[in-house]
């Protein structure tokens, strides 16, 4: 027969066992390992419709067919990135609000905001890398400076008289022709529109002879005859539309200006969350349906480690406060 000590001990022991396991479970969650159990939201700073927008959904769909929970895009438009980034930026740190960051949120955002409601260095952390897109300047069928070098010397000829349209001050596309003015030293007329299409639409009209957008948002009058492209700012030709010189070839080699974009998390997000959102990404970046879809409207999508994407975003969040600081934009 058992001792009553030896069976107190017993007892103790068996009884711990479901709590050891409840333990486990508890810093298995903790961590992020059985990551994700209900619905991920991707917090997208861009209104439905556009490049980024199309980004965020066709990577959306393969997360959720390769960890079986839905990635459903949430759409937070407006103040360049900035209230998309501080709406997750507030958010729980476990995995469930992701922010497609960009250029707009972490490098021009900091700059343009006296006071930004966050800060993307210590309130957002980079969760993998996705890709860039270059930037196009184009111009009616029948303007004459349709190249950089005839661009460029007409505009020193006559300071001022030529006009171009952009989406807005302090915007990827509008901050280009800034950087082109500082670095040539040429005399430009800003005119500002609440997006790319209304600008072509201007140019179109007559109204003025040039508009910069995203790739994405001019090729299609491009492709039509009704624009003209006069360069891309890309580091290399652009796929959709590998006719067209890049600024940077044309004789500019500080005219290397794209959108970028990556996932970005809270600050705590744990490790393993963040490690499988990056394996996720990067195996839905690898798809043809995917690659073709992104590199047609003119996105590269391309492999950073964390550590490089990190040291990128700080040489441009560098680079465009010295560009805005040159332009005179004062913070708002």
């Amino acid at each position: 027969m058992q001792s009553p000590l030896k069976r107190r001990s017993f007892l103790a022991a068996a009884a711990t066992i479901p709590f050891a396991e409840r333990m486990l479970i508890g810093s298995a969650r903790a961590q992020g390992t059985d990551w994700p159990t209900r619905t991920v939201r991707l917090v997208c700073p861009f209104t439905p419709g556009g490049s980024q927008d199309a980004i965020s959904r066709r990577l959306g769909a393969k997360l959720t067919e390769q960890f079986g929970q839905s990635f459903v895009v949430d759409n937070r438009s407006g103040a360049g990135g900035a209230i998309a980034a501080d709406n997750v930026a507030k958010s729980a740190p476990d995995g469930y609000s992701v922010l497609l960051g960009s250029i707009g949120s972490h490098a021009l955002v900091p700059h343009l905001f006296a006071k930004p409601s966050f800060d993307a260095f210590k309130d957002l952390e980079t969760a993998c890398w996705i890709g860039t897109q270059p930037n196009l300047l184009a111009c009616r069928p029948d303007f004459p400076h349709d190249t950089p070098q005839k661009l460029i010397a007409a505009a020193k000829a006559e300071p001022g008289k030529y006009s171009y349209g952009a989406s807005g001050v302090g915007t990827s596309p509008s901050l280009t022709m800034e950087l082109l003015k500082q670095k040539t030293g040429v005399e430009l007329t800003f005119v500002s529109y609440r997006g790319a299409s209304l600008a072509a639409a201007d140019v179109l009209a007559g109204h003025l002879p040039m508009c910069i957008g995203n790739i994405d948002s001019l090729m299609p009058q491009v492709s039509a005859g009704k624009l003209k492209a006069i360069a891309t700012t890309g580091a290399r030709r652009s796929g959709a539309s590998p006719d067209t010189p890049t600024f940077a070839e044309s004789g500019f080699p500080d005219l290397v200006v794209t959108s970028w974009s990556l996932w970005s998390v809270p600050t705590g997000t744990p490790m393993a969350i963040k490690e499988k959102l990056r394996l996720g990404t990067e195996k839905a970046l690898q798809a043809p349906d995917v690659i073709e879809s992104m590199k047609a409207g003119g996105f590269d999508p391309g492999i950073l480690s964390v550590a490089e994407a990190d040291a990128f975003i700080k040489t441009e969040y560098t680079r465009w406060g010295e560009v805005i600081r040159g332009a005179g934009i004062k913070p708002q």
